[in-house]
């Protein structure tokens, strides 16, 4: 069973991904066009959690059954709140986001 994965708005998927597959996804995206410009990585344990980034830098984060809705402010956030995913720590993301 796969642990984790990324996948663009285009189609693009990858499992088992790394810190080095999320600082590409975010180079790519700021390059995508509109309807394209999102990504996605889910880390499975229990349930399925997710955190999509879109171009504008919004986010939903979606942990179980709950959805947050959330702006961040720069890239450096993006990928500080995408390495805390990978590293599990699902409380300390919450915390930054509701």
């Amino acid at each position: 069973m796969r642990e984790n994965y990324i996948q663009y708005a285009d189609g693009y998927q990858k499992d088992d991904i790394d810190e080095k597959d999320i600082l590409q996804a975010i180079s790519d995206i700021q390059i995508m066009d509109e309807e394209h410009g999102a990504f996605w990585v889910s880390v499975i344990t229990d349930d399925e959690n997710v955190i999509e980034v879109n171009k504008d830098l919004s986010l939903v984060v979606i942990f179980g059954v709950e959805q947050t809705n959330y702006q961040a402010k720069d890239w450096n956030e993006v990928t500080e709140l995408y390495k805390l995913l990978l590293a599990k720590k699902f409380e300390v993301i919450l915390d930054r986001v509701v």
